[in-house]
């Protein structure tokens, strides 16, 4: 049996939430901002000391703020991506998985599972498109 985008996309899903993949959905550059800006607000009022007390602050600051901002690889394939963008995430992975000669979609589940390289092309085909096609960072 042929292998679909729906099946390679539940792969996908499947396989970056037995990892714990997230997406950092812009908020690693707003909170390092912040935190910079504390940092450097503390040591221009409080001299060194204040270096360390502004970083401390702004770092909480910073993950007080991006709290529930950090989405799992699955939600984003559900929530947020176009079909467009799901059918070209399908062809990159599907494109890794011709090279890998896995054809069916009845063996393509568990050996993405249990076959570390499998799983390594797969991934690293996943986390490419997030970060050039879509401009995310992955959370690893």
């Amino acid at each position: 049996m042929p292998i679909n985008t729906r099946e390679i996309l539940n792969a996908v899903s499947q396989l970056t939430a037995d990892r714990n993949v997230k997406v950092a959905v812009r908020e690693s550059l707003k909170g390092g901002c912040i935190t910079g800006g504390a940092a450097v607000l503390g040591g221009l009022l409080l001299g060194p000391p204040g270096l360390a007390l502004g970083g401390i602050v702004g770092g909480c600051t910073a993950a007080a703020m991006s709290n529930n901002k950090f989405k799992s690889v699955p939600r984003v394939i559900a929530e947020d991506m176009t079909s467009a963008q799901r059918d070209s995430l399908a062809r990159s992975v599907y494109n890794v998985l011709q090279n890998l000669r896995i054809e069916d979609a009845t063996v393509l589940l568990p050996l993405l599972l249990n076959d570390p390289v499998a799983k390594a092309a797969v991934l690293r085909a996943v986390f490419m498109y997030f970060q050039q096609e879509m401009n995310l960072s992955i959370v690893d």
